[in-house]
Formats: C-alpha cells, structure tokens, sequence
C-alpha cells in the first residue's frame, strides 16, 4: 500500500512539472507602438498632448468597449463607441494632460477596456519651472484647455462635470431659437469664439437637405463640433434637433446642391 501512494504521488508530480514545462502562450491582438511615453513641457504649456498607435494584428475585429483615466485632469477619447479595430487595421488613440498649476512630473494611467486585449498605457510630463502662464488670467486658461480637451474629445462639453453648467443643463427642454442661443451660439455667436468655430454667417458653401440634421445630431469628427443627438452623448432628442435645424435653416439660408452635380 505504502508502495503504491509512494508511486502515485511521483505521478502527480510529474503531470505538474510538465505542466510548468509548456506554460500556455498567448498573442495580444493589438500592440501598441508604446505602452508608456513621456514629454516635456515648456514654460507657458497649459497642456501636454500624447498620441499612441495600436495595430490590430489578429484576423479578428478587437473591440474596445471603454478607454478612463486615472485622473480627471487626463484626457483620451476612443474614435467611436464601442470601438472596433479591424483585422490589420492601424489606429490613434489622442491623450491629453492638463498642466494647469502643476510643476515638477506628472503620472498618469490610461486603461483600455477591451474583453480581447486589455492594457494600461501610461504617460508622463516632466514640467519645466512653471508650466503654466501668467500672461493668462484663470478664465482664459479655463478656455483654452477646453478647447485643447475638445479637440480630443469632442463630447468632452456634455460628459465633463465642469462643462456641464454651460455646455449640457442649459439645453434642456429648449426649442428653436432659444435653444440655439444656449447650445450654439455660446461658441458660435461668442466674443472670444475661438478660430477653429465656424462664423455660421459667414458660410457659403452649397449644401444638401440633410446637412443641418447630421451636423447637429451626429457633429463632425476631426473637428470641435460635439454630436448633440442623446443617443450619442449629448443633451437633445430628435424633436429638439428638428426645431433647431428648423431654425438654422431659416437663420442661415445656405445655397442648395444641384441635384446630379
């Protein structure tokens, strides 16, 4: 008996040690150019921008259902939601560190939510003297890093606590031409609109009948305009944006395209 424990003990010792033997590889569908980056800020920095590429080198789509950070003051935003990385597809994911007040280095964790292939990126900003600047009052640096945010995340205004007040509670139960004043026309219309904000008065370009309903409901990727339709992260719903597009029509007549040119 006594024999027959002792063989059957080295046989489980041997299942195991080959097991830790050939230990199970497995190949991450998306690589990344870095997992960690690092800048330097310039004296007058009010923010510090990163930009990582990912490559989806599987045969599969790899979807990445959310992208946070580990500070609110650190920004990335996914090119849609959910996001979904084809088959030898390459991609950017923006990020965007505020240095407003900060000196010395700034740590910062990005973490990609994928059930594929998850990862933590990190970034890191050595600040050099002052970072911020005095040439600005706080209201000025509070509207330039927005702006700096939008462009990396357009639906930054409606998602951000501190937008919200202005950008997202003013819109709701509005129509028309009110709801234009408190929606658009805080940039549009503003004294300090910021040049990359289209003058709407100013635009001649022909356009098609569907042009004022998708801009304002779904915006305009690669620019600051936020898509506005809830469905999509913003504040008006489908009647709202009829009685908006109603207006925008009627304010900003606009050449019509011929039709088959």
């Amino acid at each position: 008996m006594k024999q027959m424990l002792v063989i059957f003990a080295l046989f489980v010792l041997s299942l195991s040690c080959g097991a830790a033997e050939k230990p199970v590889e497995t190949k991450q569908p998306l690589v990344w150019d870095a997992i960690s980056k690092t800048n330097t800020a310039k004296a007058g920095d009010l923010s510090s921008r990163f930009d990582f590429v990912v490559r989806n080198v599987s045969t599969n789509i790899v979807e990445i259902t959310d992208i946070t950070t580990s500070c609110g003051c650190t920004v990335a935003s996914m090119p849609e939601n959910p996001w979904r990385i084809k088959p030898g597809e390459t991609n950017h994911l923006p990020v965007l560190a505020d240095l407003r007040g900060k000196t010395g280095s700034l740590f910062k964790d990005v973490i990609i939510s994928s059930k594929a292939a998850p990862q933590q990126l990190h970034v890191m900003v050595n600040i050099e003297g002052f970072a911020g600047t005095n040439s600005m009052s706080k209201e000025q640096m509070d509207r330039v890093w927005a702006q700096q945010m939008a462009g990396v995340d357009r639906q930054s205004v409606f998602s951000r606590k501190e937008c919200q007040s202005c950008h997202l509670t003013p819109a709701f139960g509005k129509n028309g031409r009110e709801l234009y004043e408190v929606a658009c026309g805080i940039c549009h219309d503003s004294e300090h609109r910021a040049t990359m904000v289209p003058d709407l008065h100013a635009l001649k370009t022909p356009i098609d009948g569907s042009y004022w309903s998708n801009m304002v409901a779904h915006g305009k990727p690669g620019t600051l305009m936020p898509a506005f339709l809830s469905r999509e992260g913003g504040p008006l719903d489908v009647r709202q944006i009829s009685s908006l597009v109603t207006f925008l029509t009627e304010e900003y007549p606009r050449p019509s395209v011929t039709e088959g040119k």
